[in-house]
């Protein structure tokens, strides 16, 4: 009878622990319900950001699982990011500051210009997606590198050189962040 007790409580114990892994395992596998952008959604969602913080550069543009239907990073001309936060009638309901990037504010010559040049050179080579990131390069002979978001999430870097010409491309990769 002891080893009938035993073996009923070992069972029951695998039990748990199985039925707690496989939550665990679930919860570990759930994805944002963030998707970046593309066509129509994408240009109506930027307009309207645009509009709002009077001009710049949109970073990314994606669905919200938030309260807000669309997010849309910008950079301002002035080197600032905000967060614009819209409604499914593309109208905006929040513009949240984000401060200047670090890493723009301690790169000289890296003016609201170039970033427009090197991204609009960047998505050109790749022919589809958003500017996620410029940077100023000086390594391996480039002078800027592009971060895109690709329209099924992934990103590519692009390498150019200080006249803006594609030097390099990498392969598609997912972003962890």
């Amino acid at each position: 009878m002891r080893k009938k007790a035993g073996l009923i409580t070992g069972i029951a114990a695998a039990a748990v622990i199985l039925g707690g892994a496989t939550v665990a395992a679930a919860a570990s596998t759930q994805t944002t319900d963030d998707q970046p952008l593309s066509g129509t959604e994408l240009q109506q969602a930027s307009d309207a950001a645009l509009a709002k913080t009077g001009g710049g550069t949109v970073l990314k543009a994606e669905t919200d699982d938030g309260g807000a239907a669309f997010e849309v990073d910008v950079m301002r001309p002035d080197g600032s990011k905000v967060e614009v936060s819209l409604d499914r009638s593309f109208q905006v309901s929040t513009v949240e500051s984000q401060g200047r990037d670090d890493d723009d504010s301690n790169q000289p010559g890296l003016s609201a210009e170039h970033r427009d040049k090197a991204g609009n050179a960047a998505l050109a080579r790749v022919g589809q997606g958003t500017v996620s990131e410029v940077e100023r390069e000086d390594e391996g002979g480039s002078a800027y590198e592009v971060e895109v978001r690709l329209n099924d999430g992934t990103q590519v870097e692009v390498q150019l050189s200080s006249d803006f010409q594609v030097l390099d491309q990498s392969a598609p990769k997912r972003d962890d962040d």
